[in-house]
């Protein structure tokens, strides 16, 4: 599993978004679309992940325009990255007056490794595993040969 913090996150962003609008992202921030509307959300973090897709979650400078991004697309970019990969991100708004940093943004990124393999294949690869003397392994492949005969 790969951990993405902020910076993670937004030099994936810049590549990719260069990638794709061929042009050159002069600048990429995070940003609050949400105020302290009440005085009880003061204080408040505000949790945003992957069902809340269509929130606003930083802008994006090019030379003429800025557009905003969306967690659906940083979800998208994040993906072209890491192909084949479960992506869960993960955004915190603080409301709190004196934040330092006001808004994160962190992403678990997750393979599916795990390889089904039939009887014969496990064989021939416990077969190696003695050859090459790694008992790890051996132990590891004896483990799933035997969960698929019971």
């Amino acid at each position: 599993m790969i951990m993405l913090n902020t910076k993670g996150i937004m030099e994936v962003l810049h590549k990719q978004i260069a990638k794709f609008f061929e042009a050159e992202p002069v600048l990429l921030e995070l940003t609050q679309d949400v105020q302290n509307g009440s005085s009880e959300e003061a204080g408040q973090t505000l949790h945003f992940s992957n069902p809340h897709y269509w929130v606003k979650v930083m802008d994006c400078s090019f030379e003429s325009y800025v557009r905003p991004v969306i967690l659906c697309e940083v979800i998208y970019f994040l993906k072209k990255e890491y192909m084949d990969a479960e992506v869960e991100v993960n955004v915190d708004i603080d409301l709190s007056a004196n934040a330092e940093e006001r808004i994160t943004i962190s992403a678990s990124i997750s393979f599916n490794d795990q390889v089904e393999l039939e009887r014969g294949e496990l064989n021939n690869l416990i077969d190696l595993a003695l050859q090459l003397k790694d008992k790890e392994w051996f132990e590891e492949l004896s483990n799933r040969y035997n969960a698929i005969s019971a």
